[in-house]
């Protein structure tokens, strides 16, 4: 069963509203844009691109965070003056500097290599490879039969023994990420982005297993008192249990998101943070 609505339930968002310093972060693909049969076909709700240009200068962190390059989903978003988040959390596109985790960077080869492994091993039509340097995920979802494909996955995976080379898969919706094992994930990313921005109110909005991580810290911060903290899970046919539990609230869809970002831009409107910047 998902969580309350958070539309139906704007109150829960009053604390947040109190905030000093409350930052935002979106996932993208799923939450801020609808998933799409090939990553190259996913574009950002444009209601929702609109409401970010309003946040911006509103408050103390406008973040999107995806498991694409950052540099990748700031071109999709194409909003300027948002941080970018990308590869999980292994690079931060803020100010136009590009920053790379080292931990990420030194499993760069050994990524590619079981990813290489892997597309060597399946010739399945209608399958996806995305290299997206500091990690890479292989979609099935356009495969005539992706139980067949998500199988045939699995035995190669246990091939390649990942784990063996420091590399780390994770399972999402008809896909299969691949990163290294030691590196950062949404989670961690998000707690980085709330010490380095000051935060005292956090929201997130995710819609998927990699996004767990993000709403369990935001979830973590809030209950030891450290910031306002709140998040909720995009909801689609495909939404994971994990991301039902971890999120406090959910939206219907794609389109709720962008309901939701205006009417939040509209409640600060009043409330103006000074420009973008670390606390």
């Amino acid at each position: 069963m998902p969580p309350p609505n958070l539309l139906a339930n704007l109150h829960a968002v009053a604390p947040l509203l109190r905030a000093r310093r409350l930052g935002l972060v979106l996932d993208y693909d799923g939450t801020i844009s609808e998933i799409a049969p090939t990553p190259e076909e996913a574009r950002v709700l444009p209601e929702a691109a609109d409401a970010l240009r309003g946040l911006v200068g509103k408050l103390a962190l406008a973040a999107v965070m995806s498991g694409r390059a950052a540099e990748d989903v700031a071109a999709l978003v194409g909003v300027d003056g948002l941080t970018y988040v990308g590869n999980h959390g292994a690079e931060v596109l803020h100010d136009g500097r590009l920053e790379l985790a080292p931990e990420a960077e030194a499993a760069r080869d050994a990524v590619a290599g079981v990813f290489e492994e892997l597309r060597a091993a399946l010739d399945l039509p209608g399958m996806v490879w995305q290299d997206k340097g500091l990690s890479a995920t292989a979609h099935f979802r356009l495969v005539p039969d992706p139980g067949r494909a998500a199988r045939e996955l699995d035995d190669a995976l246990r091939r390649a023994d990942p784990a063996a080379r420091g590399v780390k898969a994770f399972w999402g919706k008809m896909a299969l990420e691949l990163r290294g094992a030691n590196g950062p994930n949404k989670g961690s990313a998000t707690r980085n982005l709330a010490r380095r921005f000051n935060l005292d109110g956090l929201l997130f909005i995710g819609d998927d297993t990699t996004d767990v991580d993000a709403m369990l810290t935001v979830r973590d911060l809030s209950s030891r008192s450290m910031l306002a903290g709140l998040s909720a899970v995009v909801l689609h046919d495909d939404t994971p249990e994990p991301a039902l539990h971890a999120a406090d609230y959910s939206l219907d869809g794609v389109p709720e998101v962008g309901r939701f970002l205006s009417r939040l831009e509209g409640a600060i409107q009043e409330v103006p943070y000074p420009s973008q910047g670390e606390g």
